[in-house]
């Protein structure tokens, strides 16, 4: 009895020397919540015990398919596998959320595959980063095939996070942007700068159009619609310039059939975005004709607003 007792104790002692020395590897330790939302799982995950991170937390939707082991209701045993390595779960999931720790073990494997790539210095962070956006070594080895062979580590991280996938920059490829910069791809998606919107400009006859008016395109609501609305009312070659303007000051389609209305059909756009920038509208215009009893110059029209008339 008494060598069973210290036979325990031995086996117990060796355990507790196996687990010490699997956390003295430094793996990345944290918490995690997770909420149900509608078919996906929301998950938020903060690192702790890591000082040299700072306040580090990740957010994202995840399939219930992406994780191993995972069940609503249940005690939580489960991970999420990836080339770039395994997080391991535990914790509780009612039928709608859960909570409780993790542990992160990162491959080596796919750590020397990043460095034959070019990539040096990769920390377990980094590595983290690349588990939790699924970044693949197909992944990787299609963007150099695309040109860029010499993308930092900290835009791959960006291109993972910001869903710049391969076939995003291969159809923007097809469209003539096949030299964009790593930043200008990331903008471009993060602006919902797609090959079908740039399509649909290209047929409305703005074709060619450089990156950056693409991205303030987007930025300021320049839509497909708004444009075909112009040209309907006789706008058809205005520029890129114009147009984002017009957006910027709100002269819309709307506005314009106002304006036309009152006989200003053949209004040049500079005129238009001076009447939105001081606040002539359709109801000013006849007045200041009704009382100066002719057709006012837009210039003139827009003195008078000025004055206060």
């Amino acid at each position: 009895m008494r060598k069973s007792v210290w036979c325990a104790a031995i086996l117990f002692g060796f355990l507790c020397l196996v687990s010490n020395a699997v956390i003295s590897q430094d793996n990345i330790q944290g918490k995690w919540k997770a909420k149900k939302m509608d078919s996906k799982v929301h998950f938020r995950m903060r690192i702790i015990q890591k000082r040299e991170f700072g306040d580090w937390q990740f957010s994202r939707n995840f399939q219930k398919s992406d994780f191993e082991g995972f069940e609503w209701g249940k005690m939580a045993s489960f991970r999420l596998v990836r080339e770039a390595g395994t997080l391991v779960f535990n914790g509780e999931l009612s039928e709608e959320s859960g909570s409780g720790s993790f542990i992160f073990h990162p491959n080596s494997e796919f750590g020397g595959f990043l460095e034959g790539k070019g990539f040096d210095d990769v920390e377990e962070k980094d590595m983290l980063m690349l588990c939790l956006n699924n970044v693949t070594r197909k992944y990787i080895d299609d963007l150099f095939t695309l040109g860029y062979s010499d993308i930092s580590f900290s835009n791959l991280i960006s291109f993972s996070i910001h869903d710049v996938t391969v076939d995003f920059v291969q159809e923007l490829n097809f469209l003539g942007y096949d030299d964009l910069a790593p930043s200008k791809l990331i903008s471009f998606s993060i602006h919902d700068v797609t090959a079908e919107y740039v399509k649909e400009l290209n047929s409305l006859g703005y074709k060619n159009i450089d990156p950056s008016s693409l991205i303030s395109f987007r930025i300021h609501d320049v839509e497909p619609g708004f444009v075909r609305g112009l040209h309907e009312l006789g706008y058809a070659d205005i520029s890129s310039s114009q147009l984002i303007s017009f957006a910027i000051h709100d002269v819309t389609v709307d506005f314009v059939k106002d304006v036309q209305s009152v006989g200003y059909r053949d209004i040049s756009p500079s005129d238009l975005i001076s009447f939105r920038i001081h606040d002539v509208e359709r109801k000013f215009i006849e007045r200041m004709n009704e009382k100066w009893e002719k057709k006012l110059t837009p210039s003139k029209i827009i003195s008078l607003k000025i004055h206060e008339y």
